[in-house]
């Protein structure tokens, strides 16, 4: 089954102001980066708050020309339908797609999802923090933090590491197998 690991960055603190997205995908035992664009955020929520733009160093003028959710999001539905979707602390990205799609008028997709925190939590127990950055680094996976590429990359290695440490290639019995749930996005 088709693995997408994906990855939003936010203008502010409204989870509706998505302006970059990464898009990862393991399918057959291939893991390739399928999709990175900066996101110019709709009107209602364009609005870069400093401690957001500290964190990933997208700025208003980044986006200017960049293009709206709606065509970036025609590139994210081809990557997840039919993918159980990977993200880390999905519930920060679930929200972010859900609430752009909201606040954009396209229908919410319906989709299921897993998050690659939980899947470290129960595969790493002996770290004390399960941080994207700690993760990649205790993996020896490269990643350039809070930039949504390398962000969606790095999950999904994540993945493929746990992968290749239990030999369980299929990622429905690897969840399982973990105790990782699987959830729903639905509209």
């Amino acid at each position: 089954m088709k693995v997408t690991a994906i990855d939003f960055e936010t203008a502010n603190r409204s989870p509706a102001s998505v302006c970059a997205l990464g898009v990862s995908v393991m399918e057959d035992g291939v893991v390739e980066e399928r999709y990175y664009s900066l996101i110019r955020p709709e009107e209602d929520v364009f609005y870069f708050d400093p401690w957001n733009t500290k964190v990933h160093g997208i700025r208003a003028r980044d986006v200017l020309d960049a293009p709206d959710f709606a065509t970036v999001y025609r590139h994210l539905k081809e990557e997840t339908d039919g993918a159980i979707v990977a993200a880390h602390n999905a519930a920060f990205d679930m929200n972010c797609l859900k609430q752009a799609c909201i606040n954009t008028g396209i229908e919410v997709p319906e989709l299921r999802y897993f998050d690659t925190v939980e899947l470290s939590r129960k595969m790493f127990r002996d770290m004390p923090h399960h941080r994207l950055n700690d993760m990649c680094s205790r993996l020896d996976i490269q990643l350039n933090h809070h930039h949504a590429g390398s962000d969606a990359m790095g999950c999904l290695m994540i993945v493929a590491r746990v992968m290749e440490m239990t030999g369980i290639w299929d990622i429905e019995d690897l969840l399982e197998q973990t105790h990782t749930r699987i959830r729903e996005l639905k509209p």
